[in-house]
Parts: C-alpha cells; sequence; structure tokens
C-alpha cells in the first residue's frame, strides 16, 4: 500500500525534474543570442557616439581648432551654456572610450569566457534596450550546445539542491509529530 502511495509522488519528481531540466537547457542556450543582439545593439551605440563627436571635430577643424582646445574653448568660456555643452563633449569622449573598451572587451571574449566577460562589461540600460526586443531561438550552433549543457547542469544541481533542502525541512517539521505520536501510542512489552 506505501509503494502505491508513493507512485504520484515519485511521478511528479521525475516530471518536475524533466521540466526543469528543459528550462534549464533552453534557458541557457538563448545566451548566444542574447549576447549577439546585446554586441549589436552596444556597436550601434558605439557608432552614433563616434559619429556625433566627429560631428565636434569638424566643428572645430572649421574654427582651426583641435577638439582639445574646442572644449577648452567652451569650458574656460564663463558662460553656463557654454560650459555646460563642453561638459557634454567630455562626457561624450568619455562614453565614445567606455563603449570601445567594452566592445573589445565583450567582442574578443572566448565562448567560455563571455558568460563572466558580459557580467563585467554589461551597460545596464543597453541590456534593458536589448531585453525589451530580444526573441528567443533555436540554437545551433556549438555555443549554444555548450551553454545549453551548462544549463542542464545547472538546473539539475539547483533542483537537486532544493528537493534535499525541502526533505530535510519535512524532517526537521515531522520530528515533534512522531515524538508526540510515541508518547501517545507507546509500543506494547511484550513477556
Amino acid at each position: 500500500m506505501r509503494k502505491l502511495l508513493k507512485y504520484p509522488f515519485r511521478f511528479l519528481n521525475g516530471l518536475v525534474d524533466r521540466v526543469i531540466a528543459v528550462l534549464g537547457v533552453v534557458g541557457f542556450a538563448q545566451f548566444p543570442q542574447f549576447f549577439a543582439q546585446y554586441l549589436q545593439r552596444l556597436g550601434g551605440h558605439l557608432a552614433e557616439a563616434q559619429f556625433m563627436l566627429v560631428r565636434y571635430e569638424l566643428t572645430a577643424e572649421y574654427f582651426n581648432m583641435t577638439l582639445e582646445e574646442y572644449i577648452a574653448t567652451h569650458l574656460q568660456s564663463g558662460n553656463e551654456i557654454f560650459t555646460s555643452s563642453g561638459q557634454l563633449i567630455v562626457a561624450l569622449v568619455d562614453r565614445i572610450k567606455a563603449l570601445e573598451n567594452s566592445f573589445l572587451a565583450l567582442n574578443n571574449a572566448s565562448v567560455y569566457s563571455r558568460w563572466w566577460v558580459f557580467l563585467q562589461e554589461y551597460d545596464l540600460e543597453i541590456v534593458k534596450e536589448t531585453w525589451s526586443i530580444f526573441t528567443p531561438g533555436i540554437p545551433t550552433t556549438t555555443e549554444g550546445l555548450i551553454y545549453g549543457a551548462c544549463g542542464l547542469v545547472v538546473a539539475w544541481a539547483v533542483y537537486n539542491v532544493v528537493k534535499a533542502l525541502l526533505k530535510t525541512l519535512a524532517k526537521l517539521i515531522s520530528k515533534p509529530f512522531t515524538r508526540r505520536r510515541r508518547l501517545m501510542f507507546p509500543a506494547h512489552k511484550q513477556a
């Protein structure tokens, strides 16, 4: 009778185990596609920022100045409006450097280190933009298979840890009830 009662729980455990494994594989396998879309968007931000900087460089050239001289003229003008535009150009130059460094680091990362480099280099605004239009896909590359296999291992490990914690918690909760039951219904001593 006990085996019959345990069967639904075994079936449910097997079903949940497989569902979590599939979710792990499919979820992790999406990373290469998200990464590619993020990198493309990052490249677009970089190209746009560089285009804006070229316009400032052409304007400086028109006035027979270098970009640095043009920026210094704005910053030292004493006029609040020109000072703020000089600060914007400085911020743009810094942004371009940060985007270039990030783009190079991500573009040169190996298949195995991309996730780690991504966690170090991501730009939250670009991640949000990428996520807002992200389309999942079925990966057919070696990289997708590698991340899918990692997803399987991680999902399996997390599931088994959670299951072990729940079993331990269930044992801890049931101990007081088992103790009470023994006190209420002591075993008969046979002589």
